[in-house]
């Protein structure tokens, strides 16, 4: 038979896996994350952010979907139509999930409902998955920041803004532990820029943030107990807001 270590040597063992652990964050906090719009502008950084810091990824994507902004990451796949409350229970219901991830952006030619549609059939799903936290990136103009939204751009964004509205109040009621990440402006990364986005409570802040510093919070959030049942606005003060 094997000897046991002794005490000491179990304990100094001990004291190495857990010294690993904090030197490794990422693999000490790893997760299981699905990402709803993962092909797209911000949920391919939200995916190689997530990647990055040691997470499993599965890309929740529409058959035929252009996968170049993806080249080169590791993630699975599970295809279907966010739109179809059936696709996205199928997906939740064939892998344990710690977390999703709602980056989706509705096409030019689908409805403003587009988001209150999919948004619903997430947490639905979600819910009776039983999954750690919900992660939403929203946008500034829904609930209490709607008092700093430019009032001349209020009309032609006033039916997105309050599906993501109606989207952020359902996921809040809903009982899903939950994280809300809006965003007021987003653009690519500047040529030899470092990103330097941050997040703050404070609702009444307006900025604009990179896809990259975008797709760096919302890991940085995963599973983080400070991030849950909170509403965010992500700025990043290198960025300029267009007039």
């Amino acid at each position: 038979m094997p000897k046991r270590p002794s005490r000491p040597r179990a304990a100094l063992a001990s004291l190495v896996v857990a010294a690993a652990a904090m030197l490794s964050p990422a693999l000490a906090a790893a997760a299981e994350v699905i990402v709803f719009g993962g092909s797209g502008k911000l949920g391919a950084e939200v995916v190689r952010a997530l990647g990055a810091a040691g997470h499993e990824v599965t890309v929740f994507r529409r058959q035929g979907s252009d996968l170049s902004r993806l080249q080169g990451l590791k993630y699975r796949e599970a295809i279907g139509d966010a739109t179809r409350a059936a696709d996205v229970q199928a997906a939740l219901a064939a892998r344990r999930y710690d977390v999703v991830v709602d980056a989706l952006a509705k096409g030019r030619s689908e409805p403003a409902a587009f988001y209150t549609t999919t948004h619903r059939a997430i947490v639905a799903a979600a819910k009776a998955s039983g999954v750690k936290q919900v992660i939403l990136h929203g946008s500034v103009g829904a609930g209490a920041s709607r008092a700093i939204y430019p009032e001349s751009r209020w009309p032609a964004m006033k039916d997105v803004l309050l599906a993501k509205d109606t989207a952020e109040r359902e996921l809040v009621a809903s009982g899903v532990p939950y994280t809300i990440i809006r965003n007021a402006v987003l653009r690519d990364d500047a040529p030899g820029v470092q990103e330097k986005a941050a997040l703050t409570e404070d609702q009444k802040r307006f900025g604009a943030v990179t896809r990259t510093g975008l797709g760096r919070l919302t890991a940085e959030c995963t599973l983080k107990p400070e991030c849950l049942g909170k509403v965010f606005h992500a700025i990043d003060p290198q960025v300029a807001v267009p007039r």
